[in-house]
């Protein structure tokens, strides 16, 4: 694990990696501080994070119960104001994954109890949350007792506002959600992937500084005569008239400078293009984009090849990436407010998003697909359990009703499985015989 420090000497911006120990340590105030300002100051960093809680915070939170959703839960009225500064479950869901992706997200949930009344939730800070030497010494010890979790939960945990008050309270009252792990030496506190990117958001900041040393010293001139009148031709230059040079050289008072005799300049690159420094931040963009499983059609950190790849990317993105997550933080809430045990079952989807329907053709062609195979299986005769079997699907067949004559009445020849989920095989031992899918 690496903790890293950042400072800021001659203008120019300075990391450092310093091994502390293969596990995360606790009240790492200074880093997780560093860690909040590098995310809001970098461009590229915040980009990745801004791009990923957006489409995050696109979902949409169900809670189901038998298969049926609920729509007065009152946890989903509780995420819509979870407080009183955030106001809408977008909001809720952004900052979540704001947090999570510093590395562990630390929701503060007043009271177990989803409905009471004067119930509140806030994210915290982790740089503002001051954990016990007791938690600090058993932070990777294993628990096997009820006894011991109960006494672990009733922890005091110390958040410190910025104008030095306090705030108390017990452990079980944070919902924990971790981006990567929480198995490397710290229960409570998981790693962040940033740790990992301290390179490429150094060069990243180097890369903008240096254009912009480019394009400050592109825009001076200096002004001056070919030979110094009344005076000889001397080699080389005094300290005072270095000194001169540089403080006007340096500053933004002026762009032309006069002077008594002329000065040779020359740039460090003369060809800017040369430096490609618009190729190197992307590339740096990229890559800290891909640590948080982005692709690139969804960074748009080059020019994609068509809308339609886009559209795939977002969508493979969100099933991949996102709905885990999602997952994982709806999960920390049912076991919180004992919703399994009311055999409850709160979800989130974004099935609603246009994006997300881009895939439905191919679902289309897929299932059209399995019936025309069932039913060639059937024309075979093959058993509907031994084509079921194969094609890892439900059907069942329905034996043919009797007319009042006695004789088998079946449905015409080639139709197709229809809306409700019925159709039959065409030819063969099972022509006469109505096919139905077990929904």
């Amino acid at each position: 694990m690496f903790d890293y420090f950042r400072s800021r000497s001659s203008k120019v911006y300075r990391y450092g990696v310093s091994v502390v120990e293969g596990a995360t340590k606790f009240n790492q105030y200074a880093s997780d501080h560093h860690k909040l300002t590098l995310v809001l100051s970098n461009p590229a960093v915040l980009k990745v994070f801004s791009l990923q809680c957006d489409l995050f915070s696109m979902g949409k939170v169900t809670v189901m119960k038998n298969e049926k959703e609920i729509e007065d839960d009152p946890f989903l009225t509780f995420i819509a104001k979870p407080n009183p500064f955030t106001e809408t479950q977008t909001q809720f869901l952004w900052d979540y994954m704001f947090f999570n992706m510093l590395g562990t997200s630390y929701t503060y949930v007043h009271s177990s109890i989803v409905d009471r009344k004067d119930n509140k939730m806030y994210f915290l800070n982790p740089g503002q949350i001051k954990w016990p030497d007791s938690l600090e010494k058993n932070r990777d010890k294993f628990i096997f007792s009820d006894a011991d979790v109960k006494n672990i939960n009733k922890t005091t945990i110390t958040y410190k506002y910025l104008d030095g008050t306090k705030f108390e309270f017990p452990l079980d009252r944070l919902v924990i959600s971790h981006d990567l792990t929480n198995s490397v030496g710290n229960f409570y506190k998981g790693p962040s992937r940033l740790d990992a990117l301290v390179k490429v958001i150094s060069n990243n900041e180097y890369t903008l500084d240096a254009e912009n040393i480019n394009l400050r010293y592109s825009g001076k001139f200096l002004v001056g005569s070919d030979k110094a009148v009344g005076q000889s031709i001397r080699v080389g230059m005094t300290d005072d008239e270095k000194t001169d040079i540089e403080q006007k050289i340096d500053t933004d008072q002026k762009s032309v400078w006069s002077l008594q005799s002329m000065v040779k300049i020359q740039r460090f690159v003369s060809d800017m293009a040369s430096l490609q420094l618009k190729d190197q931040y992307l590339h740096q963009y990229f890559v800290i984009g891909s640590m948080y499983n982005i692709p690139r059609d969804v960074l748009e950190a080059y020019n994609s090849s068509t809308y339609e790849n886009q559209e795939k990317a977002r969508a493979a993105h969100t099933s991949y990436c996102l709905e885990p997550k999602g997952e994982q933080f709806m999960d920390s809430f049912e076991n919180h407010f004992g919703y399994p045990a009311q055999g409850k079952n709160i979800t989130i989807s974004w099935k609603h998003l246009p994006f997300m329907q881009i895939f439905e053709k191919d679902r289309v062609d897929v299932k059209k697909t399995t019936i025309e195979v069932l039913n060639s299986l059937l024309a075979l005769g093959v058993s509907i359990e031994q084509a079921n079997e194969y094609l890892g699907t439900e059907f069942e067949i329905e034996e043919p009703k009797e007319t009042e004559n006695g004789e088998a009445q079946t449905n015409p020849a080639g139709s197709q499985e229809t809306e409700s989920g019925e159709g039959e095989a065409t030819e063969g031992a099972g022509a006469d015989k109505k096919i139905r899918r077990i929904v």
